[in-house]
């Protein structure tokens, strides 16, 4: 198992003139074969190793993948700090036809929840399928977009929601009835469309049911309770 581990430094309290605050951080990882392939140590309690990006692995679909994650700072009395998103790109075509699966762990490796359903169900992990271009009628629209690209398993789409953050590459001009009108009626995209070697991407969102007593944020996690995330890869 390969790891990457990136411990962030002691951070202060601040003050944002705004109430939400976005924040991204990313680092380069990638899944080995059927098992965990990194795992991105985000610094629990006592982290003091200045934080490092663009660190690769070399799997065995590819080279590298970046992880990107956004989180929100509400800055009232109490400030809090929610993960609302994960973006992963630069996905190699030769990883069409697998499934990721995405885990938070605290310090002491358990797995945390990254979303609540509206039944109060937890969901510790995100697992998603990457679709292989099958070239089928119809499952490509005019601006290149492939039906469910990414697509969540198992899990409720309602507490996390998975989406392309691109379609696939253009390889020839579509048919026209006038200059500037295309014409084109969705049948045989192989001629159109071809899936990007290399830059294909994905947005996991967090849309947690709020915890009873609890404010609007009550069902987020706190990335502060993060000590790394896995990812890992598997047939569908």
């Amino acid at each position: 198992m390969s790891l990457i581990e990136i411990e962030q430094p002691p951070q202060n309290s601040k003050k944002f003139p705004r109430i939400f605050v976005g924040v991204a951080i990313s680092m380069a990882i990638a899944s080995i074969g059927l098992a965990v392939g990194a795992l991105i140590n985000l610094g629990g309690p006592g982290g003091s190793t200045e934080l490092g990006l663009g660190q690769t692995l070399t799997p065995a679909c590819d080279n590298a993948v970046t992880f990107l994650y956004y989180t929100s700072i509400d800055n009232r009395e109490d400030l809090n700090i929610t993960l609302n998103e994960i973006q992963m790109s630069d996905i190699s075509s030769n990883c069409e036809g697998k499934d990721f699966i995405i885990t938070a762990r605290d310090n002491d490796g358990n797995a945390l929840p990254l979303s609540r359903d509206a039944n109060g169900t937890l969901w510790t992990s995100v697992r998603f399928h990457f679709a292989p271009f099958l070239g089928v009628n119809g499952s490509v629209d005019l601006n290149g977009n492939l039906t469910n690209m990414f697509t969540l398993v198992g899990g409720n789409p309602n507490a996390i929601s998975v989406q392309a953050l691109g379609g696939l590459d253009s390889i020839a001009a579509l048919p026209q009835s006038s200059p500037g009108i295309d014409d084109w009626d969705l049948s045989d995209p192989f001629l159109y469309w071809a899936l990007s070697p290399d830059q294909n991407s994905v947005s996991i969102t967090f849309n947690p049911f709020p915890i009873e007593g609890e404010d609007s944020i009550g069902g987020f996690l706190n990335p502060r309770l993060i000590k790394l995330f896995t990812l890992e890869s598997t047939d569908h």
